[in-house]
């Protein structure tokens, strides 16, 4: 998998994992980062996501990374925002609107000296194969400060059922990934409501909050 499937995905229109409103785990979760006016948070692979909206209403400052450009034109087309232009280097386009910022590029090619106060990931972590993870998740290592935390949402199944994306990740992987460098804490797990006819035909699979914390 590679940059050309999620280029096609959006050009062929096959993005459900875009929701109208506001993510629930999110607005429900979040708060429990206990997230500062004026914070950096970091919300990788973001698309056009409203939940950029909701973290900039919390008086973040927003930083979203997203490989389509026809995602992040589409995010500021669709809710009546201008955004300025500007080119940084050769491996992003940023468009700013007040305290949210939308880079276009790819988002492993992220500046390892940018750091943030806290992460939001919602569909970013799932939409990667397994060999792929691991070199997010570094990426994010780095990016994050010490002492800043991450909100994680995943999804649990058995990944014979259904070919990804959005992939499985269970709860050892999620050890895997991360238990070297941040405290790892399970908030919530349900069978998903409203996420599709294709995700609710996956027998035993589970939506995962996770709250994790950079210790080291």
């Amino acid at each position: 998998m590679n940059a050309e499937f999620w280029i096609n995905a959006w050009n062929t229109g096959r993005t459900n994992f875009h929701q109208a409103n506001y993510n629930d785990k999110l607005t429900q979760y979040f708060p429990q980062l206990n997230p500062q006016k004026g914070q950096k948070v970091l919300v990788p692979l973001c698309g056009k996501s409203k939940d950029l909206l909701w973290l900039a209403g919390l008086g973040l400052k927003v930083h979203g990374v997203e490989l389509h450009e026809d995602a992040v034109k589409a995010f500021f087309s669709e809710n009546d925002l201008l955004p300025v232009v500007k080119t940084q280097k050769a491996h992003f386009t940023h468009y700013n609107h007040e305290q949210i910022v939308l880079s276009c590029g790819d988002f492993f090619q992220l500046n390892a000296h940018e750091k943030y106060d806290l992460i939001y990931d919602r569909a970013s972590l799932v939409a990667l194969p397994a060999p792929m993870r691991k070199t997010y998740a570094e990426v994010l290592k780095k990016a994050l400060k010490i002492g800043g935390k991450y909100l994680l949402v995943v999804y649990d199944y058995d990944q014979t059922q259904m070919e990804g994306p959005p992939f499985s990740v269970s709860i050892p992987e999620v050890h895997e990934l991360y238990e070297d460098r941040f405290q790892i804490e399970l908030l919530h797990s349900e069978k998903p409501a409203n996420e599709g006819p294709r995700l609710e035909a996956v027998g035993g699979l589970e939506i995962k909050v996770y709250r994790l914390e950079k210790i080291r």
